[in-house]
């Protein structure tokens, strides 16, 4: 009780320095620094690069089963039994192949943007801390959490993305 009531009188008496002390706020606005971050295409151009075989393998193999499909169905009737059933079991493995190797695919283009996506949101983070401590700002608001901002409290979202372009 008693450490209770000195963490409480120690609270209360230092409410003024506190209060004395000159508090600078500033505002990001995160939505449009995540639209008009430059390192976002080059994200993408990566990705798009890493997967671009893979997803042709994909294209390839759809055009395969649906070759094969127009082929079973236009042939069918001339197909002995055995024939059509061997054709028709080969098509439900292409099918299945393609199904398993688009889950994976997904997957790992799935994993890889959020891999991307979490260093991009670390230089992000970097950048707001240095703007924050070139500009002396104690905080950084994002616009979008605030219900009523004063126009007179800087907005430092210019800042931050010249930063990332560093």
């Amino acid at each position: 009780m008693k450490k209770l009531l000195a963490i409480f009188l120690f609270v209360a008496a230092s409410m003024p320095l506190m209060a004395n002390a000159e508090t600078k706020i500033g505002i990001i606005n995160f939505s449009e620094v995540m639209a008009k971050v430059p390192q976002k295409d080059a994200i993408n151009q990566k990705l798009k690069k890493e997967f671009t075989g893979r997803e042709e393998e994909l294209k390839r193999l759809g055009q395969e089963i649906e070759t094969a499909r127009t082929d079973y169905v236009n042939n069918v009737a001339t197909m002995t039994e055995s024939q059509a059933t061997e054709k028709k079991r080969s098509i439900q493995q292409k099918m299945s192949d393609y199904k398993l190797k688009e889950a994976a695919f997904k997957e790992d283009v799935e994993k890889r943007s959020r891999e991307e996506q979490q260093k991009l949101g670390t230089q992000i983070r970097n950048a707001v801390e240095s703007v924050a401590k070139k500009g002396g700002y104690n905080l950084l608001l994002d616009r979008q959490a605030a219900p009523y901002i004063d126009a007179s409290i800087p907005d430092v979202t210019e800042q931050v993305l010249a930063e990332l372009s560093k």
